[in-house]
């Protein structure tokens, strides 16, 4: 009877053994990256550069709370005017991963998500030079920094993958709404940090992210692929 117990028990204790070698272990942790687009767009738009970072962590089973902040740099000069601008914004939101209803095997992510954002910058022209056939030529004028604020909605969709060991690469298309800008009364601005033009109502932008996740709390093992 003994011999026997210990051979179920020994069989017992191999079967688990196995069984955890066939897994993999996923943490759950708070992802930190990097926008690499940002490094790009000064070859694509010269009066632009900036930065972004990331963070988010999955609050409940599939949904990940997330907050962006970024800075951004507008500078050109025209035949009419020399202008500048530069602030810092601000993303909160959620994102929901709805691989699993696609392929439940797949650690990799689909997300779908929304944000609220917001920015405070402030624009300043000078050299400006404005020439009129009635009023007579105008010249180095200027128009003295003023800061500005705005608000806007965001709605974004993308991939997460895991391309080694708790690095990832991801990418996100964002449709964004308007909500308020403010205005000033003697130049419009040109470029709203993290929104875009400030005369558009909505506008989209992209976003493609080198992520670490640090490891945090152990969630249960998944099969091995």
């Amino acid at each position: 009877m003994k011999r026997t117990l210990k051979s179920i028990f020994s069989s017992v204790l191999l079967l688990v053994a196995m069984q955890t070698m066939a897994q993999k272990t996923e943490w759950r942790g708070i992802n930190v990256g990097a926008d690499l687009s940002r490094f790009v767009v000064p070859f694509i738009d010269s009066t632009r550069y900036g930065w972004e970072i990331s963070a988010d962590y999955e609050l409940l089973k599939d949904m990940l709370v997330v907050a962006e902040i970024g800075s951004q740099t507008t500078k050109f000069q025209s035949e009419k005017y020399k202008y500048n601008a530069s602030g810092a914004y601000t993303r909160l939101g959620v994102d929901y991963n709805y691989m699993k209803h696609l392929d439940p095997e797949s650690t990799d992510k689909l997300l779908i998500g929304l944000r609220y954002a917001f920015t405070t910058y402030f624009h300043e022209a000078d050299e400006i030079n404005i020439s009129d056939s009635y009023w007579g030529d105008f010249g180095n004028g200027s128009v003295p920094r003023k800061w500005l604020g705005a608000n806007w909605l965001e709605i974004a969709t993308g991939m997460r993958a895991q391309i080694i060991n708790n690095f990832y690469l991801s990418w996100s298309v964002r449709f964004k709404i308007n909500i308020w800008q403010q205005a000033d009364d003697q130049m419009q601005p040109f470029h709203v940090p993290g929104y875009g033009r400030a005369w558009n109502n909505s506008s989209v932008g992209f976003n493609y992210t080198l992520s670490y996740k640090i490891p945090i709390i152990k969630k249960k093992s998944v099969p091995e692929q």
